[in-house]
């Protein structure tokens, strides 16, 4: 979805988690209309588990809430992580979430909100 791991040299793991935060947050505020409040949060948490295989270091987002991750937790959790792996396992969970928010509406909202969070994230850059 992003080039944010492009830029990685110039970009710390706090700047990298913090934008996926803010995509997350952007997803949550138009989900939540439609599906309710804690959607995002579960879609998170499904997300983590399908993907925490390959990227074991998310598996903390299998039990904490993604609105529960302060700065302290990112440095915690994910200290012997390289950006660039950071940034692709976070755009892994993206994905899954997307995957999550079709499979419950089609294309009534995924397309959009996908398009809005790319925006999002490119910006960030």
């Amino acid at each position: 979805m992003s080039n944010m791991s492009d830029h990685s040299s110039s970009v710390s793991r706090e700047q990298v988690a913090e934008a996926y935060l803010k995509a997350f947050r952007l997803i949550d505020d138009r989900v939540t209309p439609y599906l309710g409040k804690v959607t995002t949060r579960v879609l998170v948490q499904g997300a983590a588990k399908k993907v925490s295989s390959t990227y074991p270091f998310l598996h903390f987002l299998v039990k904490m809430p993604y609105t529960d991750v302060v700065p302290t937790v990112v440095q915690e959790q994910l200290s012997g992580v390289s950006t660039i792996e950071l940034a692709a396992a976070l755009d892994a969970l993206l994905q899954e979430c997307f995957a999550g928010i079709k499979e419950l509406t089609g294309d009534l909202i995924a397309p959009p909100i996908y398009d809005e969070v790319t925006r999002q994230l490119e910006q960030l850059q």
